[in-house]
Order: C-alpha cells, then sequence, then structure tokens
C-alpha cells in the first residue's frame, strides 16, 4: 500500500485549510510547551497534520501565504519539541550525577 493517498482521497479531501493546520500546530505547541502533552505524542501528531498539509498543498487549495503561515507554525512546533526533549535530557542527566554521588552502601 503506497503512503502517498490516491487520486480517489485527493478529490474525497475534506476543507482542511493551511489555516486549520497552522492553528492545530500552534495549539499542539503550546500543550508541549506547558507540559500537557507528551513530546512522543507531539510529534507523531505533526507528522500526521505533515501528512495532511501535503494532501492539501497536492489538491491544489492552497496558497503561498498559507503556506508561509504552516512553514512558521511547524518551526515553532519543532523548536517547542527541541526544547522540551532538551529539558527532559538535562533533568534525567541531574538524576543521575544525583545517584553516582549517593554513597554506595557496602555489604
Amino acid at each position: 500500500m503506497s503512503k502517498r493517498s490516491s487520486k480517489d482521497e485527493l478529490e474525497l479531501l475534506n476543507q482542511t485549510t493551511e489555516a486549520t493546520l497552522a492553528a492545530l500546530t500552534l495549539q499542539i505547541s503550546a500543550f508541549v510547551h506547558n507540559g500537557t502533552l507528551d513530546s512522543r505524542c507531539a510529534a507523531k501528531l505533526i507528522k500526521r497534520l505533515r501528512q495532511e498539509a501535503d494532501l492539501v498543498f497536492d489538491g491544489g487549495n492552497s496558497t503561498e501565504e498559507g503556506r508561509h503561515e504552516l512553514a512558521k507554525a511547524l518551526d515553532a512546533v519543532d523548536a517547542s519539541l527541541r526544547e522540551h526533549d532538551a529539558g527532559l535530557l538535562v533533568a534525567a542527566h541531574a538524576a543521575l550525577r544525583v545517584t553516582e554521588e549517593t554513597p554506595r552502601d557496602k555489604a
């Protein structure tokens, strides 16, 4: 089965617009930034939104301005995901240092 959508799917495409996808992307970014959405889940949602954006672009229902706004929103969510994951890495490293510095009981 092809990952690209068939021509029939393009014809049945609902009225998704770049503005809608950009709004969803920015909302996901805010959820990640606030810590209310796991970054792995957000990454999967963004991957799906990118696929939907490709369908919108292929369907000819896009504008240059809409594409630009969507690209900015996707860049913002990518930055938010990187920032969140970096924070998790720093926290894990700090926790590892604490466990290494704790004297171990010798039996």
